[in-house]
């Protein structure tokens, strides 16, 4: 009996894999190998088989949280705090307890509740770099529409043409039902027409208020004195920082937690 022409394993397709597998099988029963194969075409089958079962077997898609070191708990009981907050309810005493009773624990969780807060910031990271470029692609494609809109308009125009055909849509030109406004000549404008916004504390709104006569815009200004005013915080800082004494306001340096 002639031995068996053994050739390397190389990898490749499903199909040829498979095919070099029914060839090998057929040789050694043309060749007259009866009730088990030779050691080397044994082992050359297996690796066959072997190589088959890597390329069918379909892999797991890959769970990005295992590059974290997560804890199973922490993140159903943040799930149950999101839950709470998506319905505009509080969170309950018990469910605050068992978030407590879990970080007391913290010597042994530290590395769990880092992963977990990193594993969620890489998210809000991902999300905010993926919003960011779908505001940019929204803008450019609404860019592109305006584009074409003014192309089209200009050509319809040139020629008259107040409808474009085709088999399935057809495109036409329209007049807007409200006017626009076309400033031809701005030095022409009377100027009761300007205006502008300009800033003044409420101290100096009024001083200038109790400067004017009766009239129209002094009551206009007086009304504006009323409500509408908002705490300018830069400035009581700048005040504050500066050693002055504001009543009512107070500089407070809190505390934050950070991962290191």
């Amino acid at each position: 009996m002639s031995a068996l022409a053994i050739a390397p394993v190389i990898p490749g397709t499903v199909s040829g894999l498979s095919r070099r597998l029914a060839e090998l099988l057929e040789q050694s029963e043309s060749e007259g190998v009866q009730s088990q194969l030779p050691d080397a075409t044994r082992e050359q089958a297996t690796g066959l088989v072997e190589a088959l079962r890597r390329r069918i077997v379909r892999k797991p898609d890959r769970d990005h949280r295992s590059l974290f070191d997560l804890d199973d708990r922490l993140i159903e009981l943040m799930g149950l705090v999101e839950e709470a907050a998506d319905i505009g309810g509080e969170i309950s005493k018990e469910l605050a307890e068992e978030i407590d009773t879990y970080l007391e624990a913290y010597r042994l969780k530290v590395d769990r509740i880092v992963g977990y807060w990193r594993w969620q910031q890489s998210i809000a990271d991902i999300s905010s770099k993926e919003a960011e470029r779908l505001a940019a692609r929204k803008k450019a494609a609404e860019n592109r529409v305006t584009r074409l809109k003014g192309f089209l308009l200009a050509f319809m125009m040139a020629r008259g043409i107040k409808k474009l055909e085709g088999e399935k849509s057809d495109i036409g030109m329209q007049r807007n039902s409200t006017a626009s406004l076309a400033i031809d000549d701005p030095l022409q404008i009377a100027e009761h027409f300007f205006e502008r916004n300009v800033r003044f504390s409420k101290t100096e709104l009024q001083e200038i208020v109790y400067q004017l006569t009766e009239g129209e815009v002094r009551r206009r200004l007086e009304l504006a004195l009323q409500d509408g005013w908002e705490v300018n915080g830069e400035a009581i800082r700048a005040a504050l920082v500066n050693g002055e004494a504001i009543a009512g306001a107070r500089l407070v340096t809190g505390s934050h937690v950070r991962v290191r």
